[in-house]
């Protein structure tokens, strides 16, 4: 996901107002008329929370608006905003309202982590991490996703939990995983915190604890995981969480649907491809 500011910096009062005016009013309608005309009178101000935020809308807007998004992550960028820097760095990487370009992307998002976005610290670790726009190092992953964790970025914190976890980059250390899983308490961050219970401490309860947990907010491993352990006492509970798991892709539970002979559900990643097709 992109930056999406929530409160201007500048020091204009007035521009503060028109800006959390159309921030609200974005809560109601994601394209409201007024709010993008009082973004637009904030951007001539050169409020770089303003451009950042109307790049954000009118990149989910008609081919137009789409264009001018990435003038306006470009003017932010130029103007020193490391979410304006982000956001091209997303576009780019991601191939959003431009051409996909890796090596564009990660020059983008190292520019960001650079000014001290700590999200942006994140995805350039990932870059890092898989080789992606640069060459594979996952020295330098860890490096980016250890400042990025310390800055607060919550997928950060669990990318260097698992970085403690698998002993990429470091040294295995499941005391330090253990403790920034539980800091970034996403439902990604609770399976890892089940895994450890489960499968290096042998405390199975604690373990079941945090597996629920992470199924609970529908993280498609721990549905799963979860699954195969209730299947022979709630067959019926262990075939809905299945199936959850499949419709958010996992492919192990598409295989489990697949030999009890149920139907795999179409994941929801397909279903936004045709989506887009048919829109």
């Amino acid at each position: 996901m992109m930056d999406r500011p929530s409160s201007s910096v500048s020091s204009d009062k007035e521009v503060c107002a028109r800006f959390s005016k159309a921030y609200e009013l974005l809560k109601e309608d994601g394209h409201d008329p007024q709010a993008i005309e009082l973004l637009q009178k904030n951007v001539l101000k050169n409020c770089t929370s303003s451009i950042v935020l109307l790049g954000d809308v009118y990149s989910q807007g008609d081919e137009t608006e789409r264009k001018e998004s990435i003038k306006l992550f470009r003017k932010a960028a130029a103007l020193g905003d490391s979410s304006g820097m982000r956001n091209l760095g997303y576009c780019y990487a991601v191939g959003i309202n431009v051409e996909r370009d890796k090596e564009e992307g990660a020059r983008w998002y190292t520019e960001s982590a650079e000014a001290g976005n700590a999200r942006a610290m994140c995805n350039i670790g990932v870059m890092y991490d898989f080789g992606n726009g640069v060459p594979q190092d996952r020295d330098k992953a860890f490096g980016w996703y250890l400042r990025s964790a310390q800055g607060g970025c919550t997928r950060g914190m669990t990318n260097l939990g698992e970085f403690y976890l698998y002993g990429k980059g470091t040294e295995r250390d499941l005391d330090e995983a253990e403790r920034w899983f539980r800091e970034s308490n996403s439902p990604r961050a609770i399976y890892h915190l089940a895994e450890i219970y489960l499968d290096e401490k042998n405390d199975t309860e604690r373990g079941m604890t945090f597996l629920r947990l992470s199924a609970e907010a529908e993280y498609s491993k721990a549905l799963y995981r979860y699954a195969t352990i209730v299947e022979k006492d709630d067959p019926e509970c262990a075939r809905e969480m299945y199936l959850k798991a499949a419709s958010k892709g996992n492919s192990d539970a598409k295989e489990k649907l697949e030999a009890l002979g149920i139907p795999v559900p179409e994941s929801r990643m397909a279903k936004k491809k045709k989506e887009k097709k048919t829109s």
